[in-house]
């Protein structure tokens, strides 16, 4: 079964290099952590990530980093520390949500307890004029980088004036971004150097083939979620050897980029096939300045039935493409989700796009 599912973009996560690494670190130090961040948890390995990052995404002179268990907990975690932080200065805060963000920063709107208004996926005309419209002392605009379900990209340079046009702060999650697209993988800052969000939440679990969630922000930021946070306070940290894990992958992408070219290229000659096959694509805004495309390839199919029919097919074919339905996506609005990896072949996207077409054809 070839997989045109997973989130494992760069086909790190059984990467030589990275497996070695991660096993001399559970040989040192043991399966698991112990304890929170704040208690035995942290191991010269987590510091050592919490530095490696920023690095990495050239944002070391002005972002520090902290490292979650996951990037859901860091996404609620900190959303509920910036509501608790606008509180201890006085003010109220109201967020600013796009209406396709990741169930994670939804969940950390509730859990904020504080109100919240969602402006329209990827309208910042229509995030404006909300903001106009708020009385609050302090807003947080959330937005993913990449969207998880259907490719777009953010607009970072309308968000970055939009937010500095009413003071509010920026937030948001690349967690599909890092290793996806800018020229070296270095993911929507990268792509948006002059338009950096106050607030980076960056995830491990995809094209870094490891887990976690990291935070990046002003120093001042991080000082707080480090003694604020509830996530990093209570819960057990990651292991050790999932810290070798990232580290190494930061280290590999930095040093090769063929690595992140290998998955622009699958993209692009995936789009092509789709374009010479006439298989209708979702292309919306998935794509940023410079051309990077998103890796998530979206079909849309409509009928909810029809979708799960074409997505059994080309399971029977040995390709695992899922129908996504609703509640994920809008009733009669079901899509097939293909994601590329650095390490599908020329020949594994050929087939895929053979079958699917011969597919689409008998149902036509």
């Amino acid at each position: 079964m070839l997989l045109f599912s997973s989130s494992n973009y760069l086909g790190l996560s059984t990467h030589p290099a990275i497996i070695t690494a991660a096993h001399d670190a559970l040989a040192a130090y043991g399966t698991g952590s112990g304890g929170s961040r704040l208690t035995t948890g942290s191991t010269a390995f987590h510091t050592k990530v919490e530095k490696a990052l920023p690095t990495f995404l050239e944002l070391d002179a002005h972002y520090d980093c902290v490292f979650f268990s996951s990037g859901y907990l860091a996404n609620l975690s900190t959303i509920q520390a910036l509501a608790q932080l606008a509180q201890l200065c006085g003010g109220s805060l109201k967020i600013f949500s796009d209406e396709r963000n990741h169930a994670s920063i939804i969940d950390g709107c509730r859990i904020a307890r504080v109100p919240t208004t969602i402006f329209s996926h990827y309208d910042y005309t229509d995030l404006e004029e909300k903001l106009a419209k708020s009385t609050a002392d302090y807003a947080l605009v959330i937005s993913d980088g990449v969207f998880s379900m259907d490719g777009t990209i953010a607009d970072l340079a309308q968000l970055r004036r939009v937010c500095d046009r009413y003071g509010a702060w920026l937030m948001v999650d690349d967690a599909h971004g890092i290793g996806t697209i800018g020229r070296r993988g270095k993911g929507i800052c990268e792509c948006y150097p002059h338009s950096l969000p106050d607030i980076l939440v960056v995830t491990a679990s995809k094209a870094l083939g490891a887990e976690g969630g990291m935070v990046l922000a002003h120093p001042e930021i991080t000082r707080f979620l480090r003694n604020h946070a509830r996530a990093f306070i209570f819960s057990t940290s990651t292991s050790a050897a999932n810290c070798a894990a990232i580290d190494t992958a930061l280290s590999l992408l930095a040093q090769d980029e063929s690595i992140v070219q290998r998955l622009h290229t699958n993209v692009a000659y995936l789009l092509r096939l789709l374009d010479e096959a006439e298989i209708a694509v979702s292309r919306t805004s998935n794509v940023v300045s410079g051309g990077w495309a998103s890796p998530i390839v979206i079909i849309p199919l409509g009928a909810e039935d029809y979708a799960l029919s074409v997505s059994q097919q080309l399971r029977d074919y040995g390709f695992h493409v899922p129908a996504i339905r609703y509640p994920t996506v809008k009733r009669g609005e079901a899509i097939l989700r293909i994601t590329l990896m650095a390490s599908h072949t020329q020949e594994h996207i050929a087939a895929l796009v053979r079958a699917l077409s011969g597919i689409l054809s008998a149902h036509a």
